[in-house]
């Protein structure tokens, strides 16, 4: 029987996706890194004066700002003299239309969305061309953690439905490269689809840290994971790794567990973790010094690697003198351009080779370790870091679900009698015995206010009825996931843990603060 025109194609589409693949991967064992920072430098520049000439928003945001793109001539002056831009001084103060290029809406793509911090969702434009070099990098991304091409995967999409940017654009892309199947957050669909595909296939289950989790842990009467190929990539928010390993015992020996970090106001692939991020993780929690060497305190954040020829990234300090980090992206065909774009999101970068010398300070056989854990030969991608360690302005997520400090005041406010009786409050994410997270809230009261459990309870209803109100990612969140409830603990009025903020100025949200 000869092989039909199609399968031909279909043949000659793979052959040639690995032939790219591998001629990619060569190209980011072998290169100096130095160079591809040089590269990005001279693209973010490009992509700069773009944006100055051809998107009326920004013109006006230069204007504004005094600043003459013609003056611009190296990176330096870029770093130093163009403002950053961010959702409230660009995004809220120009209509989409002004943020276009030649202030035109694209006429092929999509919009998707986030929610903001006042629950109004901010929307985002995408040219169907900004896919392509997108659709690159997660076929790369693909094939080098997750050896791709060699598994044929079945993937299941469990991320949150709708207009969020995570659900769709997973979906979207991962079909090109895969089999997909879209289940949303539905355990008993995903447990089904399993047992109706049956052991022979190799699954890669995506979605949040938290629904994940809990999905293994309470679907487990229903299947045994173990009797599964699955890996899984996750994303939205940060893991400790207590919670990677608790994971991984629920699996199949060998199982793989990825994070990705990306965002709907940039994409969502701008970085993923590849095998020596999650190794730098391991070593800089068994060595202090090295941590406080990496990331100045002992606390681990995400970590994971950038392609810089996609985004230009910068690191800045805000004016809390927290570590924060501009980004430039550097896509052409980009429709809404971003340019020296700050997240608010806290974290540094480090070069490829800065990272190396670091590391070798330390722990200087730490190649040895890294290729005795991986079990084989490790091809080392020549590409900097970015180790996030959360939102800089006092912001948690939950399931993928940002929570703002001003969104739990207005559901203490709606209820005048605990708002007579409470002072401040800080908020914190935790893990129990099994490593679920949880949502906690501590709350200082007023001068001689006593505590009892029934304001415990009306606190936590309160709260819970607004947020669902004003921040529909959270509402969406919840409805999957009722372990969300805020759970609340009471203090005395002046309680050290509130006593000692009261040097600052502005309120501390965050207990790690």
């Amino acid at each position: 029987m000869y092989p039909t025109v199609y399968t031909l194609r279909q043949t000659y589409k793979k052959v040639n996706k690995r032939r790219n693949y591998k001629r990619t991967k060569f190209f980011l064992n072998t290169v100096d890194p130095d160079l591809l920072e040089e590269i990005s430098q001279k693209k973010a520049l490009h992509t700069f004066k773009k944006a100055a000439a051809e998107v009326p928003a920004y013109q006006k945001f230069l204007l504004k700002n005094k600043v003459n793109a013609g003056n611009i001539s190296s990176i330096n002056e870029y770093d130093l003299l163009v403002p950053s831009t961010d959702k409230t001084n660009y995004i809220k103060k120009y209509s989409f239309e002004e943020r276009c290029k030649y202030g035109r809406l694209p006429k092929h793509g999509n919009i998707d969305e986030s929610g903001g911090t006042s629950g109004k969702a901010t929307n985002w434009i995408h040219d169907f061309s900004e896919e392509t070099l997108l659709s690159k990098a997660v076929n790369f991304e693909y094939n080098y953690v997750f050896d791709g091409e060699n598994k044929d995967y079945l993937v299941i999409s469990a991320w949150s439905t709708g207009p969020w940017a995570t659900g769709i654009k997973f979906c979207e892309l991962m079909e090109k490269i895969s089999l997909v199947k879209n289940t949303a957050t539905d355990p008993k669909d995903i447990v089904d689809t399993l047992k109706m595909f049956g052991k022979a296939h190799h699954y890669l289950l995506s979605g949040y840290p938290p629904f994940i989790k809990n999905l293994l842990d309470e679907q487990e009467k229903e299947i045994n994971w173990k009797d599964y190929h699955i890996d899984i990539i996750t994303g939205g928010e940060g893991v400790p790794l207590e919670w990677v390993y608790y994971v991984k015992k629920k699996l199949k020996p060998g199982a793989k567990i990825v994070s990705s970090y990306g965002a709907s106001d940039i994409d969502i692939g701008v970085g993923f973790e590849t095998p020596l991020c999650f190794f730098i993780r391991e070593l800089a929690s068994k060595n202090e010094k090295l941590c406080l060497e990496l990331f100045g305190r002992d606390e681990l954040p995400m970590v994971f690697q950038y392609n810089p020829l996609m985004h230009y990234i910068q690191p800045i300090m805000n004016k809390e003198g927290k570590p924060e980090f501009e980004m430039t992206l550097l896509d052409d065909s980009t429709v809404l351009p971003k340019v020296k774009y700050n997240l608010h999101d806290e974290g540094k970068k480090f070069r490829f080779n800065e990272m190396m010398q670091i590391l070798e300070k330390y722990e200087p056989r730490f190649m040895d370790k890294l290729i005795k854990a991986e079990h084989n030969s490790l091809d080392i991608l020549n590409l900097p870091f970015l180790c996030i360690f959360g939102r800089s302005d006092g912001t948690l997520s939950f399931d993928g679900a940002n929570v703002f400090p001003d969104q739990i005041e207005g559901g203490i406010l709606k209820d005048k009698e605990l708002a007579r009786i409470i002072n401040r409050f800080k908020f914190e994410k935790k893990y129990d015995k099994k490593h679920t997270a949880e949502f906690h809230i501590l709350v200082e009261l007023k001068k001689g206010g006593i505590a009892n459990p029934n304001i415990k309870t009306k606190l936590s209803r309160s709260i819970l009825e607004h947020l669902q109100e004003v921040n529909p990612d959270f509402r969406e969140s919840y409805s999957k996931n009722k372990t969300l409830a805020p759970k609340i603990s009471l203090y005395r009025y002046e309680h050290p843990l509130f006593k000692k903020d009261d040097v600052k100025v502005k309120n501390i949200y965050l207990t790690k603060a």
